[in-house]
């Protein structure tokens, strides 16, 4: 069975679409980065993690992994991703050379971060 690429009135696949988008969250977050600013959108935090931003959205709203819910009340928002939450877990895991589990590292994250209170 063959796989169906659809394609937008400028001739572009979806794939392409992603990959593009991706290509763009991750230059966006590149720049981020070396200018310090101290949160990544999602599509940014997921392209770092080479990650999908789903499955990112997915950890963040199970609360495995550290965001921020920017919205008012119960009404729709944003999330942003601490930078610093990104940058630690790389660093983390390099430290550590091995393979951390992201719900365990969270808890730990959290713990140091609030001052010991989980």
């Amino acid at each position: 069975m063959q796989e169906q690429v659809t394609t937008d009135q400028t001739g572009v696949g979806q794939a392409q679409c992603r990959e593009l988008m991706r290509d763009i969250a991750l230059r966006n977050a590149l720049q981020k980065r070396a200018n310090g600013v101290p949160t990544y959108k999602v599509p940014e935090a997921a392209a770092l993690l080479s990650v999908s931003q789903e499955y990112l959205y997915r950890l963040i709203q199970a609360d495995v992994f550290p965001g921020l819910c920017m919205r008012h009340r119960r009404g729709q928002g944003r999330y942003v991703i601490p930078a610093k939450a990104v940058e630690q877990l790389l660093d983390g895991a390099c430290a550590e050379g091995r393979c951390l589990d992201v719900g365990d590292w969270t808890a730990e994250w959290r713990a140091r971060t609030s001052g010991g209170a989980a």
